[in-house]
């Protein structure tokens, strides 16, 4: 019962349930065929793409920074850790189930690229551990978070969580005041 509950503690757990996957989450096992875009992404204005977030905790987290700040979806590279895990579940508090979230790979995104014409904007979110992919590095314009302090960096989730809000449409967040 600890498995199927995913805490340490499942005494007081009477029940486990049976989820089925959402059908905003679309995984593309081929890379070289085309995909109609639009109905992975209703909303094109800004996607999030994680590289390698091997973390649940943190990839729950970005999940739930995405639906707060109001991005269009989620895009998840080789390597990310199953957003449906339990750990992840829990750290995105439901916002799995609230946007729309596909698993593929970069010549997808080079296709939305071209299709769109450099629209939506992606922010591209590296691992914990290793960073941005080559392919990432390469395909990105490249920014960071100026930090005064004597720490090295971030964990992804809060790096992702600044750029979200920043990157949103200066209209909302002048209605945050």
């Amino acid at each position: 019962m600890n498995k199927l509950s995913g805490v340490e503690s499942s005494e007081s757990t009477e029940a486990a349930a049976v989820m089925r996957i959402p059908r905003t989450f679309h995984s593309i096992v081929d890379e070289q065929k085309d995909y109609e875009f639009r109905r992975w992404f209703p909303s094109l204005h800004r996607i999030l793409v994680l590289d390698g977030i091997q973390d649940p905790g943190n990839l729950g987290t970005l999940l739930r920074s995405a639906v707060a700040f109001n991005w269009g979806g989620v895009f998840l590279l080789p390597g990310c850790c199953d957003p449906f895990n339990d750990k992840a579940l829990r750290a995105s508090r439901g916002a799995s189930f609230q946007l729309p979230i596909v698993s593929g790979y970069w010549t997808h995104l080079v296709s939305l690229k071209i299709e769109f014409g450099m629209r939506p904007l992606c922010l591209v979110l590296g691992s914990e551990g290793r960073g941005l992919s080559e392919k990432s590095e390469s395909e990105c314009e490249l920014v960071s978070i100026p930090m005064t302090g004597k720490f090295e960096s971030l964990n992804v989730s809060v790096a992702g969580g600044i750029f979200m809000f920043v990157l949103q449409p200066r209209s909302c967040r002048n209605n945050l005041k």
